[in-house]
């Protein structure tokens, strides 16, 4: 699995941090630790953390596919014996925890939702949100071998062909969109690299929605494999180039299911596009993506000023994808004259703080589960004694209690917010929680 590679870095950190206490590898942990850095402790640490290798997974459900690699690697840890240094404790602890950390969100990620959701409003003086005479989106979609797994009976690619098609079903008349897919030829072994890389086509052109031709499309590929994303968002720039920003609405969705495979720098294309006369909304979708590839596409989108959501259901693929449906038919009302100023300006803010909230609700809610399964799985197979699932399991109540706060805080603070402007909130964020 792609999060053995972190975790087998991480492993051998605490390897060395048992072997300065003394320890040897394979034996019992019965040294005292040296000063080791500290898990977060603050809300401002909390953004600002590194999500664990494991970050998104479910070891607590015992049939999920993903519980027996987790538990082999849970096999390779020490034992901690009874009796052992408290600090010694501590800092197995510390690592423990770090496995599972999850990925909570800076409260920007809310006011970026914010500023897209009041697309129209003429107070925002990004011409990126502003309507135009005409509204195009094109969706660029990775066909490399890893969009063959499954999620639940259906495979990504099944899922992103289902929920693509929706979406362009539901676009106002007038609208346009087109589908550019890489990574489909070829296969993901070394020695179809250069073929595979080279792959990115435009496989429905930019028209307005034609059920039968976009069907065709998205029956002319498969996932089979390498991931060009630097290559194909240069390729959309060109797709769109005799669509300019200053009578076009131009919104792009880049689907991945991880990074850039085929030795391209995604965050340098992305800010070229961006800052190109296409001037696209470049709105960034990660499908079942692991904590390193979330970090990578995170990075494309801020680099293009757009947001990154990561999904990991067709439920939530269809919501992201909503959000630029939403936009079409403002557009369309504005067209028609029929969107009064209020009803452009007009922000339902509360919904986006519902759902910060409910994302780190359920982040912690993960988090303090896998930890606690993890607890009791070596407890059970005699890796820690029961003075130290007992120090351990405290430590747990402790993180989840201190991410509990820490929602609880964002969650008021956002509220007191929702009367400020757009630069008032990014400058009393930035004051606030430097730390992301």
């Amino acid at each position: 699995m792609t999060f053995i590679n972190r975790w087998t870095r991480m492993l051998g950190g605490l390897i060395l941090i048992m072997s300065l206490g003394g320890c040897s590898w394979g034996t019992a942990v019965t040294g005292s630790a040296p000063d080791t850095s500290r898990l977060p402790q603050t809300t401002q640490e909390l953004i600002a953390a590194q999500p664990g290798p494991l970050a998104g997974t479910h070891f607590y459900l015992t049939n999920h596919p993903q519980h027996s690699d987790i538990a082999k690697i849970l096999d390779r840890l020490p034992l901690l014996v009874d009796g052992v240094d408290e600090a010694m404790v501590q800092v197995y602890g510390e690592k423990l925890l770090a496995l599972f950390a999850e990925d909570y969100a800076s409260p920007q990620t809310v006011v970026d939702r914010w500023r897209v959701a009041s697309f129209g409003n003429p107070d925002i003086e990004d011409t990126r949100l502003q309507f135009k005479e005409h509204f195009n989106v094109e969706i660029i979609l990775d066909a490399s071998g890893s969009m063959a797994g499954k999620i639940g009976e259906k495979t990504k690619m099944q899922l992103a062909k289902e929920a693509i098609q929706a979406f362009a079903e539901s676009l106002p008349e007038g609208a346009r969109v087109s589908l550019r897919v890489y990574g489909h030829k070829g296969s993901n072994a070394d020695k179809h690299k250069q073929l595979s890389c080279g792959s990115s086509e435009l496989v429905y052109p930019l028209q307005p929605f034609d059920a039968q031709r976009l069907e065709e499309a998205l029956q002319q590929f498969e996932p089979t494999g390498w991931t060009s994303i630097a290559r194909s968002l240069q390729l959309a720039q060109a797709d769109l180039a005799t669509y300019g920003a200053e009578n076009n609405t131009n919104v792009i969705y880049l689907v991945s299911d991880g990074i850039e495979t085929c030795d391209g720098d995604p965050v340098a294309a992305a800010k070229e596009l961006s800052n190109s006369h296409v001037m696209p909304l470049l709105n960034v979708i990660g499908f079942d993506v692991n904590a390193d590839g979330q970090k990578q596409l995170k990075q494309i989108a801020q680099a293009a000023e757009g947001l990154y959501a990561n999904v990991t259901n067709q439920e939530q693929f269809q919501a992201e994808l909503e959000r630029a449906r939403e936009i079409a038919e403002k557009w369309d009302m504005w067209k028609r004259d029929a969107l009064t100023e209020a009803e452009a300006v007009r922000i339902d803010r509360h919904k986006w703080i519902d759902m910060y909230d409910r994302d780190w609700y359920e982040k912690n809610w993960r988090e303090s589960l896998n930890v606690g399964a993890a607890i009791e799985y070596l407890a059970a197979t005699g890796k820690i004694g029961s003075q130290a699932k007992t120090y351990l399991t405290r430590m747990r109540q402790e993180r989840e209690a201190l991410v509990t706060r820490s929602k609880e805080e964002l969650t008021d603070y956002l509220l007191n917010l929702t009367e400020e402007s757009f630069e008032e909130m990014k400058e009393e964020i930035e004051r606030k929680y430097r730390g992301e």
